[in-house]
C-alpha cells in the first residue's frame, strides 16, 4: 500500500556545478578562476521537493534519470531529505543532466545539457501515485520538452482527483514563450513566476499588469522579485513584502526555496500574509551558502530566523490593495 503524501513533485532532475567569486561574466576567448565551487543536487523540481521535506512535508517525485553516477547522487540527496523515490525512472540509454552555474551577488548564469529529461513524458506519470497525495507541484514547465505539450492534461487529472496544484514555469531558453502554457494555468491553484517570467507569460510590460492578466486565470499569483521581495494577488487582495536582508552568497535555487516555504504554508492553511513571510524567509536563508539546498533551514531553524527579526516582521509586508 502507498503511503499518503502531502506532495507529489513532477519534475526534471539534474545536478549542479556552481562557480562563486568570479571577477566578471566570461568573454570568448578568455578564461577566468573563481573563488568556490560547490556540486550539489540541482534542477528546480528537485530543490522544490528536498526543502519542502526538509521542512516535514511528505513528499514524492516523478522524473526520470540516467542509470549513472549523477543519477546516483541526485537519488542519494533527494532519500537524505525523506523525499520518495520510488516512482523515479532509471533510463540505461541516456545520462542525466548537469547545469553549470555562474553565480554572482544578485545575478547568474546558466549553461544546461538536459540530458534525459527531455524524454520524459505524460505516459511516466502513475497517476495512481498522484492520488496518493493532496497536492502536486511542477517546475521548469519550458524546460521539460517531453511533457510540455501535454501538460494540461496532468494537470486536469491532478485537479480531477482532488488535488491542490502549484506551478513555476522557469525560463524559456528559445525565448519564444508561446501561448499554450495558458492551457495548464487554467488548472493551477498557485502560479509562481519571477518577473521576467511574468511579463513575457503575460505579454506586456510592467508587473501589477502581469499581475491583473495572470490572476484572471489563476487564483494566487505569486510573482517574485529577487531582493525587492515578492508580489502575491489573490481574489481577496494584493500584497508586496519585502525581502529578508541577509548576506548573500549564492542565489541558485533561492526562487524554489521561497516556493517552498510558501506552498507549505498554503498547505497548513494560512492565510496570505505568513505564506509570503515563509516564502522570503526561505528565500533569504537560501542564498547564505552555495547552492539551492545547502543552507534551507528546518522548520526550528526557520522559526529562530524569524524570532531573531520578529520587530521587523510588519514592515515586511508594505502594501495591501
Amino acid at each position: 500500500m502507498i503511503e499518503k503524501l502531502d506532495i507529489v513533485v513532477v519534475g526534471e532532475l539534474n545536478m549542479d556545478l556552481i562557480l562563486t567569486g568570479l571577477p566578471s561574466f566570461l568573454e570568448m576567448g578568455q578564461s577566468k578562476l573563481s573563488k568556490d565551487m560547490d556540486f550539489t543536487l540541482g534542477s528546480a523540481s528537485a530543490i522544490f521537493a528536498s526543502n519542502i521535506a526538509r521542512l516535514g512535508k511528505k513528499v514524492g517525485f516523478l522524473g526520470k534519470i540516467g542509470d549513472d553516477i549523477l543519477g546516483d547522487y541526485i537519488l542519494q540527496n533527494l532519500l537524505g531529505r525523506n523525499v520518495d523515490t520510488s516512482k523515479i525512472i532509471r533510463d540505461k540509454n541516456e545520462k542525466t543532466g548537469i547545469c553549470v552555474s555562474l553565480s554572482f551577488s544578485e545575478n547568474y548564469a546558466m549553461a544546461s545539457f538536459p540530458g534525459v529529461r527531455e524524454s520524459f513524458c505524460l505516459e511516466d506519470i502513475d497517476f495512481d501515485y498522484i492520488s496518493t497525495a493532496r497536492h502536486m507541484h511542477l517546475s521548469s514547465y519550458y524546460l521539460q520538452t517531453g511533457m510540455k505539450e501535454r501538460c494540461s492534461e496532468l494537470f486536469k487529472h491532478a485537479k480531477e482527483l482532488g488535488l491542490t496544484t502549484s506551478f513555476d514555469s522557469d525560463n524559456d531558453p528559445s525565448g519564444l514563450w508561446g501561448s499554450s502554457i495558458l492551457d495548464t494555468l487554467q488548472y493551477v491553484d498557485v502560479f509562481l513566476p519571477n518577473e521576467t517570467e511574468a511579463l513575457h507569460i503575460a505579454k506586456c510590460n510592467d508587473l501589477q499588469s502581469a499581475l491583473n492578466i495572470l490572476s484572471d486565470v489563476v487564483n494566487t499569483v505569486v510573482i517574485k522579485t529577487g531582493k525587492n521581495g515578492a508580489w502575491v494577488k489573490n481574489r481577496e487582495q494584493t500584497i508586496h513584502a519585502n525581502a529578508f536582508k541577509v548576506e548573500v552568497v549564492d542565489t541558485t535555487g533561492a526562487g524554489d526555496s521561497f516556493n517552498s516555504g510558501f506552498i507549505y504554508q498554503y498547505l497548513n492553511g494560512a492565510d496570505i500574509d505568513k505564506c509570503i513571510l515563509w516564502g522570503n524567509a526561505c528565500a533569504a536563508i537560501s542564498t547564505t551558502k552555495i547552492g539551492g539546498t545547502t543552507s534551507f533551514p528546518d522548520i526550528t531553524e526557520l522559526q529562530y530566523f524569524l524570532s531573531e527579526r520578529s520587530e521587523d516582521l510588519q514592515k515586511i509586508i508594505d502594501i495591501r490593495i
